[in-house]
């Protein structure tokens, strides 16, 4: 499964850096998910995307429980989720 995590982020550069190594580290630390890394979105949407190729849903929800920074909606003002199926062979 691929997971692209889409969000806004209106806050300092070391803060990011801070989101990024949080996200690093829990998926690290949990069996079934590998963090792909942060990427510049094309889309006139959203700033970033986070990408991981998981083995469920359910692992990036076990990895986001050991982040212990809390999101602030001031700084991370949408995100949006799409998760892929597959390959599938058509």
């Amino acid at each position: 499964m691929l997971l692209i995590s889409s969000f806004d982020f209106f806050g300092d550069e070391a803060l990011l850096k801070k989101w990024d190594a949080a996200w690093k580290k829990a998926c690290e630390e949990t069996k079934g998910i590998t963090y792909k890394g942060r990427y510049a979105s094309h889309q006139a949407r959203y700033h970033y995307c986070y990408i991981y190729e998981s083995d469920s849903y359910d692992k990036l929800m076990e990895a986001f429980g050991k982040i212990s920074m809390k999101r602030d909606y001031n700084v991370i003002t949408h995100n949006v989720l799409e998760a892929f199926n597959g390959p599938l062979d058509v």
